[in-house]
């Protein structure tokens, strides 16, 4: 979500009140995890119009806590506005200079902060991306992260990734992160260490090019646990009707 207006944000959020709380089966109500990253100028007024069907998540945060870095927000600071969760490592943040290394900085500080990050991969190599957390954190950390495999070729393109192709990645970054912590699996079987020995299972999503209607190719991966939504965004009937079927999953 990046309205290019405060007045176009406020419509925004209207709008998305309006669909998300006007759905038909109010049983299945909460079932689909609705998070909302605005920019942090209009964090203030997401937070008091969102519903309580929604979550605040920051769009970036700053690899640094806290000091003398003039313009930039730190982790601490979109936490005491409400967010929980934080994108982190998205195509246009490492194109503008995120290595690896900030990237997992940036996520050791959304954790301190109590917060969810929502690390993407896929900017140039996504099995070295991934190994680059996957390696350098605990597995009750990983357990409290969200995966986003988001090729670049599919961003911005109207191009979407086969879902094959989102499968196989899916299915690399959770090998990935069974292979780093396969000791405590085979520890785990055998009941040594009881819930501390168990392999994290992180939420993994897709990003790419989604919309209202080809989202529907992907429903069947179990592998897959939800999308990050671009553009789409801006259509809150087409949020609704993904909502809606993924409720009725």
């Amino acid at each position: 979500m990046s309205p290019s207006s405060f007045a176009k944000a406020k419509g925004l959020m209207a709008a998305y009140n309006k669909a998300l709380t006007g759905r038909k089966n109010q049983k299945s109500q909460g079932k689909a995890e609705v998070i909302i990253c605005p920019p942090f100028l209009y964090f203030q007024m997401v937070d008091e119009r969102r519903s309580r069907l929604m979550h605040l998540g920051a769009q970036n945060v700053f690899w640094k806590g806290q000091g003398p870095y003039t313009g930039q927000i730190s982790a601490r600071m979109v936490n005491e506005f409400g967010a929980e969760y934080v994108l982190v490592g998205h195509s246009e943040s490492r194109r503008l200079g995120d290595t690896d290394v900030i990237v997992a900085t940036k996520v050791r500080e959304i954790l301190k902060n109590n917060m969810t990050p929502i690390i993407c991969v896929g900017y140039k190599d996504f099995v070295r991306e991934t190994k680059s957390i996957v390696n350098n954190f605990s597995a009750e950390e990983i357990g409290n992260m969200f995966f986003a495999y988001e090729p670049i070729g599919s961003i911005g393109t109207l191009k979407p990734a086969h879902p094959e192709q989102v499968g196989k990645a899916i299915r690399s970054i959770k090998n990935i992160i069974f292979r780093r912590f396969r000791r405590k699996y085979f520890f785990g079987m055998v009941g040594i260490g009881g819930s501390k020995n168990m392999v994290p299972q992180p939420v993994v999503l897709y990003g790419g090019s989604i919309n209202g209607e080809n989202f529907r190719d992907y429903l069947e991966m179990s592998e897959l646990s939800g999308f990050i939504i671009g553009r789409e965004s801006f259509r809150p009937e087409s949020l609704k009707k993904m909502v809606q079927k993924i409720e009725q999953q």
